[in-house]
């Protein structure tokens, strides 16, 4: 039958469960839960496992969670949620228990996914090194991806509560409307679902207090919504100007890698866009930014083969 293992991606909405048998990944085991219907973590997987894997024994379990990582436990950001890794072996009766942060998982998946899996958004002249993934999603975050194979380090990190750089006139002006209403502008109140909605009422002149448009509405009226284009026009170039500042931070001259669901919903306007310029607009370092490739990882199940692969690295995949 082969060896089990269980392994979920605990994201800030939806939380995905699936089996692996021998290092392998069983797409059709995933299943979504939506996280506001589940009490908790333990709860999902032991769900998963009564409804879906009655008969499966997993001999580890590894899950990677939207939030810091320490000490074996991890904690989602914008979720009151926390588990440990004692409680995810005594709620699932697996031997081995471990929690990366989602960003530790993207990094860790690099390496196995198939090359279909890369799109192109910009062509850097390096040919290889450290890597970087970034995250757009429900939150705004990022990791550097240290090495290859067993030596592979992906340290975790919370960029998204930087603050907000201010690359023109206008974002300054977004920057202190986000300050006046939040009380701090950090990278993620605009890099994130919910950004996209800050900068439309910013835009609009909307009170951000009050019930903004969705991410979704926005990019449907994106043909007809004046505000609807310029609110993704402002996230590009933030986007393009906090990806620079990360390059020049961490030299990834192996790429950067765009991974999550607003990374994706931008996907057919990265090319021809303030995100490039914002870039490479690095003053004297402008020619420097060349180097650097970006490239947008278009695999759903990436987070979840990260897992695999760090129970993998570890050895923790036999039994």
């Amino acid at each position: 039958m082969g060896q089990h293992d269980l392994v979920a991606d605990v994201g800030g909405t939806n939380t995905r469960v699936a089996l692996a048998i021998d290092g392998k990944l069983q797409t059709q085991t995933i299943h979504r839960y939506r996280n506001t219907d589940q009490s908790g973590v333990v709860g999902i997987l032991q769900k998963y496992l009564s409804d879906h894997a009655p008969e499966a024994r997993p001999n580890a379990v590894c899950i990677d969670v939207a939030g810091p990582v320490g000490h074996d436990e991890g904690q989602l950001t914008n979720l009151d949620w926390t588990v440990t890794s004692a409680e995810l072996c005594s709620g699932t009766g697996a031997r081995f228990g471990a929690i990366l942060n989602d960003m530790q998982a993207q990094g860790m998946a690099l390496s196995h996914l198939h090359r279909t899996a890369f799109h192109s958004i910009v062509k850097g002249t390096a040919q290889g090194g450290n890597r970087m993934v970034v995250n757009i999603g429900t939150g705004f975050n990022s990791a550097v991806v240290l090495g290859e194979g067993p030596k592979l380090t992906v340290p975790g990190s919370e960029t998204g509560h930087v603050n907000l750089p201010v690359p023109s006139p206008q974002i300054y002006e977004l920057h202190q409307f986000l300050t006046e209403h939040f009380g701090f502008a950090s990278a993620e109140e605009v890099l994130s679902g919910r950004g996209l909605g800050h900068i439309y009422g910013f835009l609009a002149g909307l009170d951000p207090r009050q019930a903004l448009p969705t991410s979704h509405h926005i990019m449907t009226h994106i043909h007809s919504d004046p505000h609807a284009r310029k609110s993704v026009e402002i996230m590009l170039e933030v986007l393009g100007c906090v990806c620079g500042n990360l390059a020049l931070t961490h030299l990834p001259f192996g790429g950067i890698y765009l991974v999550g669901g607003m990374a994706q919903v931008l996907a057919d306007y990265y090319h021809d866009s303030a995100f490039h310029r914002a870039f490479v607009a690095k003053g004297r370092f402008a020619e420097f930014m060349d180097q650097f490739s970006v490239h947008l990882v278009q695999d759903d199940h990436a987070p979840l083969v990260g897992c695999i692969a760090h129970l993998q690295h570890h050895g923790h995949d036999k039994p």
